[in-house]
């Protein structure tokens, strides 16, 4: 036999034991290729959103409606996991295809250490981190929890809903970039038509007092109290509060999120007051809620929030208690039909400019190379979510 029998030969075996099959001794035999790996590059970009909801609510889940917009338009793709309702899997993750950024929600109901960041990060493959912080904090009693500082130091960057004072506040804390976004409404408030116009009271309030031995510890929750109060006390108005902690024959009890927007409808104007009115750009989602109800709304004004809509679009920011309430009693004295017509324009407008899709582009834009237009809450005060 000839050194190039021998040789052939020897590539039959091998040839026939990598790929099951044989070649005839005549021919050249190759073993086939091996599939080639899946190839992301051609996609959009994944990004993985860690929910702190507490409760599974599927496609009605914060940001999941918005996400499945802009995935929609060809921008990116989107994974969710809720750790608060199911522990993650870490073999399960480090299986799957890594995300090109992870968005962390500020947790709340599920605790985080800094070793569970660590090892949740390790199994994803260590992706850029972004941290949308959607609480106001402050005071003694409401400093950033060690969950909440653990994500935003392994964040690229973090997003408050309140400029100024948490913005420095964040960043001391967490030695990264803190940028400005406001609260949005979720959007299946923008989507619900079902408006049955006012059907009870006159005026509703949203909103809880946090008290000990009746005294109020969180910012401005003395002053909520007082213009309730003022309210109660008002000839002529028909006046239901909802939210816990509120005693007396206007007191509702709580209402679960997903009810509000049908609770603010069944009064003729709806009423708030916000806390943290020292922290510039904040105000509550339930200032956009109430937009979105299609009602006139009368709330506490906070610096940096002139971009919002004004009483052409139902929406009045007063500085004090007292001139809240006197904004509502002139308010009731003018044609109801005007009112809703206000309120009407205020829903037009959040939903045009305020919806969560509007805040989870401008959030996402710079990290994931798509442009997003100019923001209406984009000033010289905010700055800017890029």
């Amino acid at each position: 036999m000839t050194a190039r029998t021998t040789r052939m030969t020897r590539m039959t075996r091998m040839t026939t034991r990598t790929s099951r099959t044989t070649a005839p001794a005549t021919s050249r035999a190759t073993a086939p290729a091996p599939a080639p790996a899946p190839d992301h590059r051609a996609e959009p970009p994944l990004v993985l959103q860690l929910s702190n909801e507490a409760r599974d609510h599927g496609p009605d889940n914060r940001f999941v409606p918005a996400f499945a917009e802009l995935a929609a338009e060809g921008l990116l793709r989107h994974r969710y996991l809720a750790p608060a309702v199911t522990p993650p899997d870490l073999r399960a993750l480090a299986r799957e295809e890594p995300p090109a950024l992870l968005m962390v929600q500020s947790p709340q109901a599920r605790t985080w250490s800094e070793r569970q960041v660590r090892e949740l990060l390790g199994a994803l493959g260590g992706p850029p981190v972004l941290v949308w912080e959607g609480d106001a904090w402050g005071g003694p009693l409401k400093q950033p929890r060690r969950s909440n500082l653990a994500w935003m130091r392994r964040a690229t960057v973090v997003s408050s809903v309140a400029a100024g004072e948490q913005q420095a506040m964040l960043r001391r804390a967490a030695g990264v970039p803190v940028h400005y976004s406001p609260h949005a409404a979720a959007l299946r408030f923008h989507a619900d038509e079902d408006d049955p116009g006012p059907v009870s009271s006159q005026v509703t309030f949203l909103g809880t007092r946090r008290t000990f031995c009746g005294v109020e510890l969180l910012p401005d929750d003395r002053e909520r109290l007082d213009l309730v109060r003022r309210l109660a006390r008002m000839d002529g108005c028909d006046l239901a509060v909802y939210g816990r902690s509120w005693s007396g024959s206007y007191a509702r009890g709580p209402v679960p999120f997903h009810e509000q927007l049908a609770v603010m409808r069944r009064g003729l104007l709806t009423a708030g007051w916000d806390r943290y009115r020292s922290h510039t750009g904040y105000a509550s989602d339930r200032l956009a809620i109430a937009l979105c109800a299609g009602r006139v709304h009368v709330t506490s004004r906070q610096p940096g929030l002139e971009w919002l809509p004004g009483p052409e679009e139902g929406l009045y920011l007063a500085d004090t208690p007292r001139e809240a309430a006197e904004l509502v009693r002139e308010l009731l004295r003018e044609d109801p039909a005007e009112l809703l017509a206000r309120g009407a324009r205020g829903r037009a407008w959040v939903r045009a400019h305020l919806t969560e899709t509007h805040v989870l582009r401008h959030l996402l834009a710079p990290h994931l190379g798509f442009t997003a237009p100019p923001a209406a809450w984009h000033t010289p005060a905010l700055g800017s979510t890029r």
